[in-house]
């Protein structure tokens, strides 16, 4: 059964902020044939200009709107144009992106209509390719949240590094590079190039730019370069004002080569979390602009018009196999008036509880809450009614707030939490979630581990570590209630209760998963031309992320646990290929790779990876490594990959091999 509700967001408008002007050599530069695929403007005339406020002198003269050439590419998104080579784009499985089944959808924009994502899916332009090291991008955006990496547009010949065996990339993103997530972030990444460029530029004034439209304009003149001459310095505008004058851009070359791989991306990549919110007025031309021109595909936007984004439909799927609900589909519940059956958590021991969490998104408490009790009570039943001797260890809600008996509430210092927009989280990410909430309790401490995973795969977790007045000998109960939301209980496990195994031969990480990345590495063992290693281990992961698990590394160096491995500490190191249990890998300039695996679902798969033994035959013929591996879980149950790896190695050069990880625990039991 499904019922529709909606969910209504707030709308703003607001103006951005100015900056300084600079400008380019390239004043008078003449346009190429423009490749249409929407209605394009003339390039004999100035699209029309709105006024904008006036802006405070700066050091430099501003610079005056000029006539733009004729683009390369232009989508002016407005709905009379129509959709043709724009494509609803979302993440499936794994690393890869495809259709997403979705119509385009238009709302009012800078200048006529704009395109709309909703965050589920991205748009891919299909009939965009690159134009060579010399061009510029302009476009305008709304986001209406932001995270680490999220994508607003993301170009180059090969950006999954499907065709090459590399990626290869511009990104204009968030990112936390500097402390604070601010926007607009660039990075450029060339993986096949020497060192693997990845440089990375972030404003000198911190601003996230939500919740406005924003005009940013890249413009790249491969004749600037760095002062060692290894990156191209492009001029960045945002509302046509430069914000590159005073610390450069570094990117690499060749991210706008034409290519028979080429993407281009709005809100969407291969691994992140997906944009929320609006583009319009998009421009690729084959020619570097000048500040004048910068200026004016400014001005020929209205910042000022009103976000208006569409209702969205949340669509309230009762699971017919979950073990309880409480709520109901209407999320109208009041605060404690409905409860689950209460399940005994003993000391000592792990509990993990999966839930779909639907809510209004009204308020913050309009979503699960866990109840700790000293005592069982049945679905249903208020549990203050249980018993005269009934009491009440705890209460924490999902939006990490909570109170005891003798703290109310509890210290905020007690939790912490990974998304930083409230009304985002709110509105958005707990509407429609899936929960793993793991509880450990240790005497009087209650640990919890909330994973809230929104519908776009984005993980928000929140852990909390709650004193309370219970000694080890009192009973522990845990329950859930709700407010202004629908709940369903899918299912109540053991957890992963970590005993380290004394026999193992070598350890990494720690049991409460701090292994930081390449940061602690086995002992490197020699893998002999035609010969096969045989490999036990233990795996233990957080479950956050695929790449929260053990990697092996294949070099041409015997290195030791006690040393970082690289050119510092080993003279000749270097890297064949770098292997992630998932399914990914890297390596030198001549890596190539292809993976097979029995899991389709990949939240089974990290779910299996918290506690998985480990078999895995490592056979090295020639140039080629074969890594056969078989997983079996804490349930009991198998899964196999296979890699097959190719380098630069050949038959007579050493090859070695060491394991690393990241967030994980791991045990190496044996080599044979």
């Amino acid at each position: 059964m499904k019922k529709k509700i909606l969910a209504l967001f707030l709308s703003t408008a607001m103006t951005a902020a100015m900056l300084s002007a600079c400008g380019n050599n390239n004043e008078g530069a003449s346009g190429s044939d423009s490749t249409k695929q929407t209605l394009e403007p003339s390039s004999e005339s100035t699209p029309e200009t709105t006024p904008k406020p006036s802006q405070e002198s700066s050091e430099q003269e501003p610079a005056q709107a000029e006539e733009l050439p004729a683009p390369k590419y232009y989508f002016s998104f407005d709905e009379a144009d129509g959709a043709a080579g724009i494509t609803p784009t979302a993440k499936g499985a794994g690393e890869v992106i495809e259709p997403a089944g979705k119509e385009v959808v238009f709302i009012p924009g800078v200048k006529g209509e704009a395109v709309y994502i909703d965050g589920t899916y991205g748009l891919r332009l299909d009939e965009v390719n690159g134009v060579g090291d010399t061009y510029s991008l302009s476009f305008w955006m709304y986001a209406n949240r932001n995270a680490n990496y999220m994508p607003t547009t993301q170009f180059g010949p090969d950006v999954h590094g499907d065709a090459t065996g590399g990626q290869h990339y511009l990104n204009i993103t968030w990112a936390d590079w500097s402390g604070s997530s601010e926007f607009p972030c660039i990075w450029s990444y060339d993986q096949n190039a020497e060192g693997s460029p990845w440089p990375q530029w972030y404003p000198e004034t911190a601003d996230t730019h939500l919740n406005q439209w924003i005009n940013i304009t890249l413009v790249v003149d491969p004749s600037k370069m760095s002062e060692d001459g290894q990156f191209i310095n492009p001029d960045l505008y945002v509302n046509g004002e430069c914000v590159s004058d005073k610390k450069p851009v570094n990117i690499i070359s060749g991210t706008m080569a034409p290519s028979d791989n080429f993407d281009f991306l709005l809100g969407v990549n291969y691994w992140d979390a997906m944009l929320k919110g609006a583009f319009d007025e998009l421009y690729i031309f084959d020619t570097a602009l000048t500040a004048g021109q910068a200026k004016t595909l400014y001005e020929a936007g209205d910042p000022t018009v009103a976000y208006n984004p569409p209702e969205r439909v949340v669509e309230v799927t009762v699971a017919e196999n979950a073990l309880e609900t409480i709520g109901n589909t209407d999320l109208n519940a009041g605060f404690w008036t409905d409860w689950t059956s209460a399940y005994e958590i003993p000391n000592g021991v792990t509990k993990v509880f999966k839930l779909n969490n639907f809510s209004s998104g009204l308020e913050l408490f309009h979503n699960y809450v866990m109840v700790f009790t000293n005592e069982a009570s049945e679905a249903h039943t208020d549990p203050n009614t249980a018993s005269d001797s009934h009491r009440e260890w705890a209460a924490v809600r999902a939006d990490a707030y909570g109170w005891t008996p003798e703290t109310n509430p509890i210290p905020d210092s007690a939790f912490t939490w990974t998304w930083g927009n409230w009304e985002s989280w709110k509105t958005v990410s707990m509407v429609d979630a899936d929960v793993t909430i793991e509880v450990k309790r240790e005497d009087n401490i209650l640990n919890i581990t909330a994973h809230n995973v929104d519908y776009n795969g984005l993980d928000n977790l929140m852990t909390a570590k709650v004193e309370t007045a219970m000694t080890a000998d009192d009973p522990c109960y845990m329950l859930f209630t709700c407010e202004g939301s629908y709940v369903e209980l899918m299912a109540v496990e053991d957890g992963v209760d970590i005993k380290a195994d004394p026999d193992a031969k070598e350890t990494l990480g720690t049991t409460t998963f701090g292994l930081g990345w390449w940061a602690e590495f086995t002992n490197g063992i020699e893998l002999k031309e035609g010969e096969s290693k045989t490999v036990k281990l233990n795996n233990y992961s957080s479950g956050v992320e695929n790449w929260h698990n053990y990697v092996i590394a294949f070099t041409n160096t015997q290195t030791t646990a006690d040393k970082v491995p690289g050119a510092d500490n080993y003279e000749g190191y270097a890297e064949y290929a770098v292997v992630r249990a998932d399914a990914y890998g890297w390596g030198d300039a001549s890596y190539a790779a292809t993976f097979e695996n029995s899991w389709e679902d990949w939240n089974v798969w990290k779910d299996a990876m918290r506690d998985v033994e480990v078999t895995m035959v490592i056979t090295r013929n020639g140039s080629e490594i074969v890594i056969d591996t078989t997983l079996v879980d804490r349930k009991g149950n198998e899964m196999t990959s296979k890699a097959t790896v190719t380098s630069t190695l050949t038959a007579d050069a050493p090859c070695y091999f060491f394991f690393t990880g990241e967030q994980a625990f791991i045990e190496l039991m044996s080599v044979e």
